[in-house]
């Protein structure tokens, strides 16, 4: 059975949480909830919250309950092999899933917004082969890196939205609850699946040195993300207007490009700060579910390693996000309408559902063994599939 030998701390693990949410995001998220909830978007970000906490604390419950083996390793325990290896095949095509819709956001913005002569395709390549090369390095170097950018990453994110602040026109968010609670409740299932993909943690926790913290490390992470989507929300809908941000295909892209220095005009182009710290987090997103997609395919076909199929599932990847859209609507429209409830079908119920049987099942993991509640080890050796 395949192992991953890096280790990384519970700080690392939470700040590769906050990454690979916060990268796509900031993208779609404002104009999303302006299309649902209108001037109430704030209040979508609130309920969201309410729904990524949940979402952590099942996932943290679930992998504290098997610490040293990923979610591919014990379903055929909790579930049995035969809807084990269902599930498990579900998470597989999940993680590969949210990797290649990254590669085609990705290739989009800088198509759109930056080089239109471009092909998408040259973005895409390149994205896909610095992240090939970034798994081959591994786990913990992939983390050290990811620490690095996300400290220079977050206090550049709020300093520079900290600069529109004087031109946020508070009527905007007026009046309050116009068409009662149902639109910011539909606004907040997308920001709700984003903060959900926190449930990442179910292959990340095996790796992390101090495993007691998981829990504390989500609901910090999902908390972070929260504060970064909802100051984003309310700068895109307090200078714009909700009926602008709405119609807008990259909302925080045009909410940066607002930002002026009159007095120091080699700093007049913020836009171009906000597209390098996007393009870092958009790669250790890719990465960090490609990763994930390449380890629990090979946990779930029992391969030593994961390194051989890097490069030409890698090439699989592009390639499908190239055929599953035709353009940039049918992304954005993916993104409001199909993204947020097939992520939630894993991220929620799945998750919930393998947290539910294993805890009726009184089923456990310690020192390497899988108990039941009485102390009864389960037949089999631990770790196979």
């Amino acid at each position: 059975m395949v192992r991953e030998e890096g280790r990384i701390s519970a700080l690392q693990a939470c700040g590769y949480q906050v990454s690979i949410v916060l990268a796509t995001a900031i993208l779609f998220v404002p104009g999303i909830v302006a299309q649902k909830a209108r001037s109430d978007g704030w209040l979508s970000l609130l309920l969201a919250l309410i729904f990524g906490l949940i979402v952590a604390v099942i996932s943290s419950k679930l992998a504290l309950r098997f610490p040293s083996q990923t979610v591919i390793q014990y379903a055929p325990r909790v579930l049995g092999p035969f809807w084990g290896k269902i599930v498990g095949f579900i998470y597989v095509y999940y993680f590969f899933y949210v990797a290649y819709y990254v590669q085609r956001q990705f290739g989009e913005l800088m198509t759109t917004a930056y080089m239109q002569e471009t092909p998408i395709v040259v973005f895409i390549a390149i994205l896909t082969l610095l992240s090939c090369y970034a798994i081959y390095q591994g786990l913990e170097v992939i983390c050290r890196v990811n620490q690095i950018v996300l400290v220079i990453f977050i206090p550049a994110f709020f300093f520079l939205l900290a600069l529109i602040a004087k031109d946020i026109r508070w009527e905007n968010f007026l009046p309050f609850l116009e068409s009662g609670w149902g639109p910011p409740l539909l606004g907040a299932l997308a920001p709700g699946a984003w903060l959900g993909e926190v449930a990442v943690i179910l292959m990340l926790a095996p790796f992390v040195s101090d495993r007691r913290r998981v829990l504390r490390t989500s609901v910090v992470a999902v908390v972070v993300l929260f504060l970064c989507m909802f100051v984003v929300v309310v700068g895109a809908i307090g200078t714009m207007g909700a009926e602008v941000v709405a119609r807008l295909l990259f909302p925080a892209f045009s909410l940066y490009r607002r930002i002026h220095f009159a007095t120091i005009p080699v700093l007049d182009r913020q836009d171009a700060i906000f597209m390098m710290i996007w393009v870092a987090g958009m790669l250790f997103k890719l990465t960090t579910f490609f990763y994930a997609g390449l380890l629990a395919l090979s946990q779930w076909l029992g391969l030593k390693t994961y390194r051989p199929l890097i490069f030409p599932t890698g090439a699989l990847l592009a390639a499908l996000s190239l055929m599953s859209w035709h353009n940039i609507s049918d992304l954005v429209a993916f993104s409001a309408e199909v993204f947020p409830l097939s992520i939630d079908f894993v991220n929620f119920f799945l998750t919930g559902l393998l947290l539910l049987v294993a805890a009726c099942r009184g089923l456990r993991e310690v020192n390497g063994e899988f108990l039941y509640a009485d102390g009864e080890e389960v037949k089999g050796s631990p770790g196979t599939i």
